[in-house]
C-alpha cells in the first residue's frame, strides 16, 4: 500500500485555510484596477480639458492688432475759425485719450469700481469673484461685479454679446492672454476709451462731454465718482435717468476709492459735498452751435466721402465760421423776425387757464415758453429766480397772463413776479381784443421776454425792466454773411429757430429776387455804353408778349419822367429797369446774370427785368461779392480743411482759389457808386447808421411775399431774405427796405470788424465827373447839389473834352 503525500488531502479536511492560496493577490488586482482607473479619468478629463482648451482657444479672436491698432469709431468734430467746436456727427460718441491725458483720480475711481485688485491679479481675480458673490448675497441684488477690467475688456472688444458659460470661459481665456501682451496701463487706457457709460458715450471723454460738458482733463473727483458708478447700469443709473441712482452709486465709488487708500475721508466727504451741474439733456449732441451751418458742412462732407466716412472716422473739420459774427447773426435774425412780428401784430394767447391750474400758474415759478400751448415744466423752470432782475437780460422766453389790460399799468404775471407789460405791446393786445370775434378772458397767457426799456427823455430818461411780447414769429428769414475779398463764409442762419424747422432758407429756399436782381441789369448796361448819368424815361410802358400784353408798374403808382439811372436804381423804378431788358435783350440780361453765377433755371422772359428769377440767399450774396470784389469772381468757401484721425490733411482751403474776372473792374467800381447811392438817397437809408461806406440793394416781390437786402463794405458783404415758408403776403408795405434792412443792421453793428474806416478802392481807368445826379447836367465844381459821378474811360460825355475841363475833378 503506497503512502501519498500528506499535502494531497488537505482540501478535503473541513475547515482548512489552506484551501485559498490566491485570495491576496486577488486583493492586489482590485487596487491596481482601481488605481489604474483613476490615473486613466485623470488622463481622460486632462485630454478633455486640454482638448476643450483648445476648443475655446482655436475660437478667440486670432489680430491681437484689435487691441494694440485700438481704431473705435469716432465722432467727427467741426470747428469754427477761432478753433471752437461747433458741430459732431457720431453714431456712438467715442473720443479716445492717451493714458497720460487721463486723470489719475479718474483712473483711480474706475479701478475702485471695478476691480480693485487690478494691480494685482493676471487676468482673472477669484478673491474678487467671492467678494461679488457676498457682496450681492448681503445686497439682495448685484451691486458688484466679479469680472476684472481685463475681462471687460475682452468681452467689450473681442467678444460677442451673448451670455453663456462658454463665453465666460472664452472670457477667462483670453484675459489671460491680454495680460501676457499688454501692460496694466495698456489694459486700463482700453477699458477707459471704451466702456459704455450712457447716452451714447463711450469712454471718460465722451461721457465727460455729454454729462458735463468739459473735457475729461477737468473733471473734478466727484464727477469722476459718479461716472466711475455708471459702467454696471450706464442707462438705469445715468444722472439724466435717475439722480438719486446715480449719487448712491457715487457716494459707492467714492468709499471704494477710501478703502483703498486713493483718497482720505476729508476729501471723500469734499467729493460728497460738491454741487454737481448735469448739463441739460436737451442739447443736441450732433449740433452745438450753428446748426443751419453744421447741417450744410455734414451733407457737404458726407457727399464727398460718404456716411462711414463721416460717422466712424473721427474727422477734425475746419471751417470759416466765425463764432462772434455767427452769435451777431443768430440774435439779429430772432430780434428782427420777432420785432417785425410785433409790427403786424398781435396774433391771440397761446394758451388759456382757468380755476386751479391758473392759480397754480400764479402762485408758482416762471414757465418758459417753448411752443403754442406748450405748457409743461423742465428742469430750467421749477427754480424761481431771486427776483424780477433775474428775468431781464436772459433772452429768454416766458409765459405770462395779463391783469389790469386797458388800465394805465399794465401786468404781465410770470408765474408769481409781477413785471410792467410794454405799453406799445399792451396797446397791440387791446387791438387783438377790440376785432370781432376775438376774446382776451382771465388767464389767457402770452409769450414775453423781460428787457431793460428806456422811459422818459433828456434828464428823465431812466431803464426800467419790462415785459415785450415775444410771440414766435409767423415769417421766417436768413442771413448770409461773408468777406468779399477771399469768399469766406463768416456766418449763416437758416430760419428762425432750427428746432422748429431744419430748412435752411439760406442755401435751400428758391425765392424771387424781386428789385435785388437790378444791379446785374444796370451792370449789363454799363458795359454796353450807359453811365450814371444816362437819362431813361419813367413813364408807363406795355410790351407786347407771347402770352398777351405785359404793363408792368411801379412800387407806388407815380411816375417822374426821364430821370438818369443813378436816380432810377436808387429808387428801385421798375419801368427804367424793363426798357433797359428791352433795350438789351433778355439774352443779353440772363448771360449776365449767369456771369455773376447765379445757376438757377431762368424763363427767357422780359419780366427777368423786375426780378421774376428764384434764387438762393446764398447764391445772391456771392454774386453781389463780384461787385464787392473789383469784378472778380470768388468761390463759395465754408470748409477751410479736413483732417483724419492720425493728422493727414484730406483738404485744405486755406489759401482759396483765384478768382475769375467776371466784370470789368471799371464797371464794377461804378456799381458799386450807384449801389452806395441807394444807401444815401434811396431804398436804403436805414444802412447809412452803420456809419461807414456801405453799398447794397433793396429788392421786394410781387404782393410783398420776399424781402431782400444785400450790402457791404470794402471788409464784409452781408445778405438777408425775409419772408413766409408758404409764400403768403409777408405783411402791407413789407418791402426789403423795412423788413430785411433792419436784420443786416443789426448785424452788421454788432459783427463788422472794428478796423479804420476804409472807402471803396478806384481802380484804374476811371474819371471823376462833376453833375447834378437828376438831372444828369455837368456843371463845373462847387455848384450846389453837385457830385462827383464816376466814368469809365471811353464813356465820357462829350463836353468834357479833356482832363482839364472846367466839368472833370481827377483821374485815376
Amino acid at each position: 500500500m503506497s503512502r501519498e503525500p500528506a499535502s494531497a488531502n488537505l482540501s478535503s479536511v473541513p475547515g482548512s485555510t489552506e484551501a485559498k492560496p490566491k485570495r491576496p493577490r486577488r486583493r492586489f488586482v482590485w487596487w491596481r484596477f482601481l488605481l489604474l482607473l483613476c490615473l486613466g479619468l485623470l488622463l481622460l478629463a486632462g485630454g478633455m480639458g486640454y482638448y476643450g482648451y483648445r476648443e475655446f482657444e482655436r475660437d478667440l479672436p486670432e489680430r491681437w492688432s484689435a487691441l494694440t491698432d485700438y481704431h473705435p469709431a469716432r465722432a467727427s468734430r467741426v470747428f469754427s475759425r477761432e478753433g471752437e467746436l461747433i458741430g459732431e456727427f457720431y453714431l456712438q460718441k467715442r473720443i479716445v485719450l492717451d493714458r497720460s491725458q487721463i486723470p489719475p483720480h479718474v483712473a483711480q475711481a474706475f479701478v475702485a469700481a471695478e476691480d480693485s485688485r487690478f494691480y494685482r491679479h493676471r487676468g482673472i481675480d477669484p478673491l474678487g469673484i467671492l467678494r461679488a458673490a457676498v457682496a450681492n448675497l448681503r445686497a439682495g441684488r448685484v451691486v458688484q461685479g466679479g469680472s476684472t477690467i481685463t475681462q471687460q475688456v475682452a468681452k467689450l472688444m473681442l467678444l460677442s454679446g451673448e451670455r453663456s458659460l462658454e463665453r465666460k470661459i472664452r472670457e477667462a481665456i483670453l484675459a489671460r492672454k491680454i495680460e501676457q501682451r499688454l501692460s496694466k496701463d495698456q489694459i486700463l487706457t482700453l477699458y477707459l476709451n471704451h466702456v459704455y457709460l450712457g447716452h451714447g458715450a463711450y469712454g471718460v471723454q465722451a461721457a465727460a462731454e455729454v454729462y458735463f460738458g468739459k473735457d475729461a482733463q477737468q473733471l473734478t473727483l466727484a464727477e469722476a465718482a459718479m461716472l466711475a458708478g455708471l459702467p454696471k447700469a450706464p442707462t438705469e443709473d445715468s444722472p439724466y435717468s435717475n439722480y438719486g441712482r446715480a449719487r448712491e452709486r457715487q457716494a459707492y465709488v467714492l468709499a471704494r476709492m477710501e478703502e483703498e487708500g486713493f483718497i482720505t475721508a476729508s476729501q471723500r466727504q469734499a467729493a460728497w459735498s460738491e454741487p454737481i451741474a448735469i448739463i441739460s439733456r436737451d442739447l443736441p449732441l450732433n449740433h452745438v452751435a450753428a446748426p443751419y451751418f453744421v447741417e450744410m458742412v455734414r451733407r457737404e462732407v458726407q457727399r464727398k466721402y460718404g456716411r462711414s466716412e463721416l460717422f466712424d472716422r473721427g474727422l477734425r473739420i475746419y471751417t470759416t465760421l466765425s463764432m462772434p459774427a455767427q452769435r451777431a447773426a443768430e440774435l439779429a435774425v430772432r430780434r428782427g423776425l420777432e420785432d417785425l412780428q410785433r409790427r403786424l401784430g398781435f396774433s391771440g394767447p397761446v394758451a388759456t387757464l382757468e380755476g386751479e391750474e391758473l392759480r397754480a400758474f400764479l402762485q408758482g415759478p416762471p414757465r418758459l415758453y417753448r411752443a403754442p400751448g406748450e405748457l409743461q415744466d423742465d428742469g430750467e423752470t421749477t427754480v424761481p429766480p431771486a427776483s424780477v432782475s433775474a428775468l431781464a437780460g436772459t433772452g429768454r422766453a416766458y409765459l405770462a397772463a395779463i391783469e389790469k389790460l386797458g388800465s394805465r399799468t399794465p401786468i404781465a404775471r410770470i408765474g408769481r413776479e409781477r413785471v410792467p407789460l410794454h405799453e406799445p405791446d399792451a396797446a397791440r393786445i387791446e387791438r387783438w381784443a377790440a376785432r370781432k370775434g376775438n376774446t382776451l378772458r382771465p388767464g389767457a397767457l402770452v409769450p414775453v421776454r423781460v428787457e431793460l426799456v428806456q422811459v422818459g427823455e433828456g434828464r428823465r430818461a431812466r431803464q426800467v425792466e419790462m415785459a415785450v411780447l415775444a410771440e414766435r414769429p409767423s415769417v421766417q428769414g436768413a442771413l448770409v454773411a461773408l468777406e468779399p475779398a477771399t469768399g469766406k463764409l463768416v456766418a449763416l442762419v437758416g430760419g428762425y429757430d432750427y428746432k422748429q424747422s431744419q430748412f435752411n432758407r439760406a442755401v435751400q429756399a428758391r425765392r424771387q429776387a424781386g428789385s435785388s436782381i437790378k444791379p446785374f441789369i444796370y451792370a449789363a448796361a454799363l458795359e454796353r455804353g450807359y453811365t450814371e448819368l444816362s437819362i431813361v424815361p419813367d413813364a408807363p410802358i406795355s410790351i407786347r408778349t407771347a402770352s398777351g400784353v405785359w404793363s408792368p408798374h411801379n412800387y407806388k403808382a407815380e411816375y417822374l419822367g426821364p430821370i438818369t439811372l443813378r436816380t432810377a436804381l436808387a429808387k428801385s423804378i421798375n419801368t427804367v429797369s424793363v426798357r433797359l431788358v428791352a433795350s438789351l435783350g433778355v439774352d443779353t440780361v440772363i448771360d449776365s446774370i449767369r456771369r455773376f453765377g447765379i445757376t438757377t433755371p431762368i424763363v427767357r422772359h422780359i419780366s427777368v427785368a423786375l426780378g421774376t428769377p428764384e434764387v438762393s440767399l446764398m447764391a445772391q450774396s456771392y454774386a453781389y461779392a463780384v461787385l464787392a470784389n473789383g469784378g472778380l469772381r470768388i468761390e463759395p468757401t465754408y470748409i477751410e480743411s479736413i483732417v483724419d484721425a492720425d493728422g493727414n490733411i484730406i483738404e485744405d482751403h486755406r489759401t482759396p482759389p483765384p478768382p475769375v474776372r467776371r466784370l470789368d473792374p471799371a464797371i464794377a467800381y461804378i456799381m458799386v457808386d450807384l449801389m452806395q447811392n441807394v444807401v444815401q438817397n434811396g431804398t436804403g437809408r436805414k444802412a447809412l447808421a452803420l456809419g461807414r461806406p456801405v453799398a447794397g440793394k433793396t429788392g421786394t416781390s410781387n404782393d410783398f411775399r420776399d424781402a431782400w437786402f444785400i450790402g457791404f463794405t470794402p471788409d464784409l458783404l452781408c445778405g438777408v431774405w425775409v419772408g413766409r415758408d408758404d409764400f403768403k403776403s409777408i405783411g402791407p408795405d413789407a418791402t426789403g427796405g423795412q423788413t430785411a434792412l433792419p436784420l443786416w443792421l443789426d448785424f452788421m453793428q454788432r459783427a463788422h470788424p472794428p478796423g479804420p474806416v476804409r472807402d471803396f478802392p478806384i481802380p484804374p481807368g476811371i474819371y471823376f465827373v462833376r453833375a447834378l445826379p437828376d438831372k444828369g447836367t455837368l456843371v463845373p465844381p462847387g455848384t450846389p447839389g453837385s457830385v462827383l459821378i464816376p466814368f469809365k474811360r471811353g464813356t465820357l460825355p462829350a463836353q468834357v473834352t479833356s482832363l482839364r475841363s472846367d466839368f472833370a475833378d481827377d483821374s485815376f
